[in-house]
Protein backbone atom coordinates (compact mmCIF):
# COMPACT_ATOMS: atom_id res chain seq x y z
CA UNK A 1 0.00 0.00 0.00
CA UNK A 2 1.07 3.66 -1.11
CA UNK A 3 0.94 6.16 1.54
CA UNK A 4 1.50 10.02 0.98
CA UNK A 5 0.99 13.18 2.64
CA UNK A 6 -0.13 15.25 -0.26
CA UNK A 7 -0.35 19.17 1.00
CA UNK A 8 1.20 21.00 3.39
CA UNK A 9 0.15 22.05 6.83
CA UNK A 10 -0.55 25.65 5.66
CA UNK A 11 -3.07 24.69 3.81
CA UNK A 12 -6.49 25.30 3.86
CA UNK A 13 -7.41 21.39 2.92
CA UNK A 14 -4.68 18.89 3.28
CA UNK A 15 -4.99 15.45 1.58
CA UNK A 16 -3.79 11.73 2.02
CA UNK A 17 -3.80 9.69 -0.61
CA UNK A 18 -3.53 5.70 -0.38
CA UNK A 19 -4.48 2.75 -2.98
CA UNK A 20 -6.94 0.34 -1.74
CA UNK A 21 -6.62 -3.52 -1.69
CA UNK A 22 -8.65 -3.42 -5.14
CA UNK A 23 -6.57 -1.09 -6.67
CA UNK A 24 -9.02 1.97 -6.11
CA UNK A 25 -7.64 5.57 -4.76
CA UNK A 26 -8.56 6.07 -1.63
CA UNK A 27 -8.46 10.20 -0.38
CA UNK A 28 -8.89 10.87 3.13
CA UNK A 29 -9.17 15.36 3.35
CA UNK A 30 -9.04 17.91 6.01
CA UNK A 31 -11.31 20.39 5.00
CA UNK A 32 -10.64 23.88 7.33
CA UNK A 33 -13.89 25.75 7.22
CA UNK A 34 -12.99 28.25 9.89
CA UNK A 35 -10.07 28.78 12.96
CA UNK A 36 -12.51 26.12 14.98
CA UNK A 37 -14.39 23.63 12.51
CA UNK A 38 -12.81 21.48 10.17
CA UNK A 39 -14.32 18.07 8.50
CA UNK A 40 -12.86 14.75 7.58
CA UNK A 41 -13.82 13.56 4.33
CA UNK A 42 -12.80 10.06 2.92
CA UNK A 43 -13.66 9.32 -1.14
CA UNK A 44 -12.90 6.42 -3.14
CA UNK A 45 -12.21 7.15 -7.00
CA UNK A 46 -13.36 10.96 -6.40
CA UNK A 47 -17.10 9.28 -4.72
CA UNK A 48 -17.65 10.85 -1.31
CA UNK A 49 -17.82 7.47 1.74
CA UNK A 50 -17.90 9.41 4.99
CA UNK A 51 -17.45 13.04 6.73
CA UNK A 52 -16.59 13.75 10.66
CA UNK A 53 -16.97 16.89 11.87
CA UNK A 54 -14.22 18.07 14.28
CA UNK A 55 -15.55 21.54 15.98
CA UNK A 56 -12.49 22.12 17.24
CA UNK A 57 -9.10 24.17 16.35
CA UNK A 58 -6.51 21.75 14.25
CA UNK A 59 -2.83 21.74 14.91
CA UNK A 60 -1.94 18.22 13.43
CA UNK A 61 -3.31 15.73 10.74
CA UNK A 62 -1.17 12.55 9.59
CA UNK A 63 -2.76 9.24 8.46
CA UNK A 64 -1.36 5.60 8.68
CA UNK A 65 -1.74 2.15 9.40
CA UNK A 66 -1.50 1.65 12.98
CA UNK A 67 -3.28 -1.57 12.85
CA UNK A 68 -1.11 -3.66 10.55
CA UNK A 69 -4.50 -3.97 8.20
CA UNK A 70 -3.17 -1.78 5.28
CA UNK A 71 -6.15 0.82 5.65
CA UNK A 72 -5.06 3.99 7.11
CA UNK A 73 -6.02 4.95 10.52
CA UNK A 74 -6.13 8.95 10.92
CA UNK A 75 -4.74 11.06 13.55
CA UNK A 76 -5.35 14.33 14.43
CA UNK A 77 -4.17 17.27 17.03
CA UNK A 78 -6.97 19.24 18.30
CA UNK A 79 -6.81 21.84 20.93
CA UNK A 80 -9.87 21.33 23.67
CA UNK A 81 -10.71 21.07 26.64
CA UNK A 82 -12.59 17.22 28.40
CA UNK A 83 -14.65 16.85 31.38
CA UNK A 84 -11.82 15.81 33.52
CA UNK A 85 -9.28 18.23 32.48
CA UNK A 86 -11.17 21.55 32.01
CA UNK A 87 -8.27 23.51 30.46
CA UNK A 88 -7.68 23.95 26.51
CA UNK A 89 -4.73 21.50 25.78
CA UNK A 90 -3.55 19.54 22.89
CA UNK A 91 -5.38 16.17 22.57
CA UNK A 92 -4.84 13.57 20.29
CA UNK A 93 -7.84 11.49 18.33
CA UNK A 94 -7.31 8.70 16.39
CA UNK A 95 -9.84 7.42 13.81
CA UNK A 96 -10.13 4.40 11.31
CA UNK A 97 -12.21 3.38 8.65
CA UNK A 98 -14.56 1.18 9.72
CA UNK A 99 -15.60 -1.14 6.63
CA UNK A 100 -13.20 0.57 5.02
CA UNK A 101 -15.48 3.41 4.58
CA UNK A 102 -16.69 5.26 7.53
CA UNK A 103 -14.87 7.36 9.55
CA UNK A 104 -15.41 6.32 12.97
CA UNK A 105 -13.76 7.48 16.32
CA UNK A 106 -10.65 4.66 17.26
CA UNK A 107 -9.43 6.48 20.11
CA UNK A 108 -10.71 10.09 21.46
CA UNK A 109 -7.83 10.91 23.98
CA UNK A 110 -8.15 13.00 27.32
CA UNK A 111 -4.58 13.05 27.77
CA UNK A 112 -1.17 11.61 27.38
CA UNK A 113 1.40 10.63 30.21
CA UNK A 114 2.56 14.07 30.09
CA UNK A 115 1.06 17.76 28.81
CA UNK A 116 1.35 16.91 24.69
CA UNK A 117 3.02 19.44 22.61
CA UNK A 118 3.19 17.90 18.98
CA UNK A 119 3.07 14.21 17.24
CA UNK A 120 3.82 12.30 14.35
CA UNK A 121 3.22 9.07 12.60
CA UNK A 122 6.81 6.86 12.25
CA UNK A 123 6.53 4.80 9.15
CA UNK A 124 9.48 3.43 9.57
CA UNK A 125 7.62 -0.38 10.48
CA UNK A 126 3.98 -1.72 10.02
CA UNK A 127 2.25 -1.30 12.09
CA UNK A 128 3.30 2.26 12.24
CA UNK A 129 3.74 4.22 15.87
CA UNK A 130 2.93 7.11 17.03
CA UNK A 131 6.05 9.60 17.97
CA UNK A 132 5.31 12.40 20.88
CA UNK A 133 6.74 15.48 21.66
CA UNK A 134 5.54 16.03 25.64
CA UNK A 135 6.26 18.32 28.52
CA UNK A 136 7.34 16.44 31.85
CA UNK A 137 5.87 18.29 35.34
CA UNK A 138 8.99 20.07 35.82
CA UNK A 139 8.93 21.61 32.08
CA UNK A 140 11.36 19.02 30.50
CA UNK A 141 10.55 18.32 27.07
CA UNK A 142 10.38 14.67 26.23
CA UNK A 143 10.11 12.61 22.96
CA UNK A 144 7.83 8.93 23.30
CA UNK A 145 7.25 6.34 20.81
CA UNK A 146 3.69 4.52 21.63
CA UNK A 147 1.46 2.16 19.44
CA UNK A 148 -1.91 1.32 19.09
CA UNK A 149 -3.59 -0.99 21.74
CA UNK A 150 -6.87 -2.04 22.06
CA UNK A 151 -7.65 1.28 24.04
CA UNK A 152 -5.41 3.91 23.06
CA UNK A 153 -1.71 4.58 22.90
CA UNK A 154 0.18 2.20 24.32
CA UNK A 155 3.72 3.51 25.65
CA UNK A 156 6.43 1.86 23.94
CA UNK A 157 9.40 3.77 25.33
CA UNK A 158 11.10 7.45 25.31
CA UNK A 159 13.39 8.68 22.77
CA UNK A 160 16.51 10.12 23.15
CA UNK A 161 17.04 13.84 22.68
Amino acid sequence: MAYGLTASCGQETKSFTYECKDGQKGVIRMERIHDSLYILHHLIDGVGQSSWELPYPVYRFDCGDLTGDSCPEIAVGVIKATRYSPTRDKRLFLFKLYRRRLIRPLWLGSRMPHPLEDFRLVGDSVPMRICTSERKPDGTPCRALYRLGNFGPVFERYLQE
